[in-house]
């Protein structure tokens, strides 16, 4: 009878989370429906944006307000594999839908098909396939300074394979900043070269292969939660997140392929297999360059288990480091046939873009103000604010990650707090970025499984008011537009502030225990 009865109890205890659960596939499903609105080119003022956000906000309340239930019953296997159940129907219903308001999957598509024929995605800049024949009439003397014989015949190829047919010629058209070669890195591109190899154009076939790399997040993170002792039913606030769903099978972004590796290392870092988590960081870094950053904190790991464990500390580091660089340079190798040309694109984005930045902006307006007639002069093809900003962020950084290393948290000892270092590393990134796009915060979302911080879950809801500068410049709005950036971070800067001052003051009531002498 007593069984019985903590089995209804038990069931019970789950029908919140199977009521948001229910509801959100619901509005998932209301959102794959709203998004055929969201054609290519097509109807802007018309869009359905605001009803958009509407959807995106109210699925960010369930996805809270789960989390508020999960957190209340904890240890419930059900509960854990009703959130599996739960995500990996939301990403069914979302599998099918057309991008809202975003086009780079264009890019990977083309780049995957340029890879695919054994030319190299970094060489040439879509424009150049779309105007190589026009410029070769019009500026013979140009094209032919320009181009060999081999490229010649490479774009030709490429022209030819824009029309094979109709949606490959799509594919291209669709492609965005056509002027700049792709700045997406090798892993990256071998996963396009894939997906093209399964099926051309196919965004669903991309999406698909994202899946994949969402799954092993998945299957790390548990593996995560697991080994620093927590509840397996935490990773809700990854698998659950609509950011993460939105940003990855809707707009179809490619950040979860360096996503996927980052959490394989860090599963096996936390196991104290050294190689493998630097040959899956290595990996993360092929696939976006962000994580490149905590190698120094896998490097001062590595040495404290080997100085434990009584061995030659300093010729690991020698031997991880190696091993780092040396699946970094295989990675580009395929591509180093033009030379440093193959980060032409990279560096482009790196000297020029600047998009929905929070701290990146007003240092920008600081420097601007306090250099006065100095404003105007340009370093490295940035104006001389910009440049100081950048240089300020790469100090700032640069003396956070230091603090770390001399900090000298303990995986071994401390697991949790180690990686805390990389969380905080990681948050600091996007803080301080230039450019702050919704999906580049989804690098942070796996860590808010392990530390749960309030202030970090509601950006990633926040982050949806990005979309609004959309909204205003299809109806001519322009002056509401700058205003956008503060919508989003400033709730989470107050917030922020908020939880760090009650742990101040936390501290200063309940001090940590003096050391024993």
């Amino acid at each position: 009878m007593k069984i019985k009865k903590s089995a209804a109890a038990g069931m019970r205890s789950r029908i919140p989370i199977l009521l948001t659960g229910a509801a959100s596939l619901l509005l998932y499903g209301f959102l794959t429906h709203l998004s055929r609105q969201f054609n290519w080119g097509e109807g802007y003022s018309q869009r359905p944006i605001l009803a958009y956000l509407a959807v995106y906000f109210s699925l960010c309340a369930l996805y809270g307000l789960a989390w508020f239930f999960v957190r209340r019953r904890r240890g419930d296997r059900g509960i854990f594999w009703i959130i599996i159940v739960f995500g990996l129907l939301f990403r069914a219903v979302v599998l099918p839908s057309q991008q809202i308001q975003e086009d780079d999957v264009y890019r990977y598509l083309w780049d995957g098909k340029v890879f695919a024929n054994g030319i190299n995605p970094f060489e040439y800049a879509p424009a150049e396939v779309r105007n190589f024949k026009a410029r070769r009439i019009q500026d013979p003397a140009s094209y032919y300074a320009t181009y060999t014989e081999r490229n010649e015949r490479e774009l030709e190829r490429l022209d030819a394979l824009r029309w094979r047919s109709p949606q490959s010629a799509k594919t291209l058209e669709r492609v965005n900043h056509p002027d700049v070669p792709t700045v997406y890195p090798p892993m990256a591109q071998f996963v396009f070269r894939l997906a093209h190899q399964v099926k051309p154009d196919s965004i669903v076939v991309m999406r698909v292969g994202f899946f994949v790399f969402d799954i092993m997040t998945l299957a790390f993170l548990v593996g995560i939660l697991a080994k620093l002792g927590r509840d397996k039913a935490d990773c809700l606030i990854y698998f659950w997140s609509p950011l993460v769903i939105k940003e990855t099978f809707n707009s179809t972004h490619l950040d979860i392929i360096g996503i996927s590796l980052l959490c394989g290392s860090i599963y096996f870092l936390l196991h104290h297999r050294h190689t493998l988590a630097t040959l899956f960081l290595a990996g993360s870094v092929l696939g976006k360059l962000y994580p490149l950053i905590l190698f120094p904190l896998y490097l001062r790991a590595c040495y404290e288990k080997m100085l434990r464990g009584g061995k030659r500390a300093g010729l690991a580091l020698l031997r991880n480091g190696a091993l780092f660089l040396a699946v970094i340079a295989l990675g580009y190798l395929p591509f180093a046939d033009i030379g440093l040309r193959m980060f032409a694109g990279l560096k482009t984005f790196a000297t020029h873009w600047q998009s929905n930045d929070s701290v990146f902006a007003v240092l920008v307006f600081i420097f601007h103000n306090v250099l006065g007639g100095f404003a105007d002069e340009v370093i490295l093809s940035n104006p001389l604010p910009v440049f100081m900003s950048k240089v300020s962020v790469a100090v700032i950084v640069a003396g956070v990650l230091f603090w770390l290393l001399r900090k000298g948290t303990s995986l071994i000892d401390c697991p949790a707090e180690f990686i805390r270092g990389f969380f905080w590393i990681m948050a600091l990134v996007f803080l301080l970025s230039p450019v702050q796009n919704p999906w580049y915060l989804c690098w942070v979302v796996p860590f808010l499984c392990i530390f749960p911080h309030r202030a970090w879950l509601v950006l990633t809801g926040l982050a949806g008011l990005y979309y609004l500068d959309f909204y205003f410049d299809y109806q001519e709005l322009q002056t509401f537009r700058p205003w956008i950036p503060w919508a989003e971070y400033l709730p989470f800067y107050f917030l922020l502030a908020a939880q760090l001052r009650h742990k101040v003051r936390r501290r200063e009531k309940f001090p940590p225990p003096s050391p024993s002498p």
